[in-house]
């Protein structure tokens, strides 16, 4: 009889604490539209990290781009000589500027003699700086960075030294919501005295 009896208690603990272990239908679906919501939500912020990640990359791509490209002309510049009638430029003077329908088209005679024209150019779906150094010429922007506008002024400074103001317009070729802008200036005057 005690057996019997004990039998019966395991049974109903057994019995009871299977009963605890359901879950109801109701309390399923809360559980999964919580776990969805979370999930979701996670998702939605992850894709705007990504986002952002994607944004800052474009933006130093630009600025590196524009930062190499002022580097090179600023040496460049700084170094031109009086051209004597060379390179489409008038004797007595350093520098010619073109305006273009492309934008402007900046000649001078560099410190080795030759003639150096900056320019942008259209290759592809991308608007590019071009120099061209006597008869070697070569872009020195990426492809994946577009040149919107290049413009120089020209004006002459105290004892006639040439000053040159350039104001570029880019932008990273990317997907249109990670499209990253930059519009920079800044002078530069030759080292060249008459």
């Amino acid at each position: 009889m005690v057996i019997i009896k004990s039998f019966k208690k395991i049974n109903k603990i057994f019995i009871g604490s299977r009963k605890t272990l359901a879950f109801s239908l109701i309390e399923v679906i809360v559980s999964v539209s919580i776990f969805s919501v979370i999930i979701l939500s996670m998702t939605g912020i992850f894709k705007m990290v990504i986002d952002g990640q994607r944004g800052a990359i474009a933006t130093q791509n630009v600025q590196e781009s524009l930062k190499y490209f002022l580097e090179v002309i600023n040496k460049e510049i700084r170094m031109a000589v009086d051209s004597e009638g060379f390179c489409e430029v008038a004797s007595g003077d350093v520098f010619n500027l073109v305006q273009t329908q492309d934008g402007d088209v900046l000649y001078f005679k560099n410190f080795y003699g030759e003639c150096v024209v900056y320019a942008t150019e259209t290759e592809g779906e991308s608007k590019r700086f071009k120099i061209s150094r006597g008869a070697n010429s070569g872009y020195i922007s990426p492809k994946q960075i577009n040149i919107d506008e290049l413009n120089f002024v020209l004006s002459s400074g105290i004892n006639s030294q040439n000053l040159i103001t350039i104001n570029i317009k880019a932008r990273a070729l990317n997907a249109p919501n990670t499209e990253a802008a930059m519009t920079l200036q800044t002078s530069l005057s030759s080292r060249y005295y008459k």
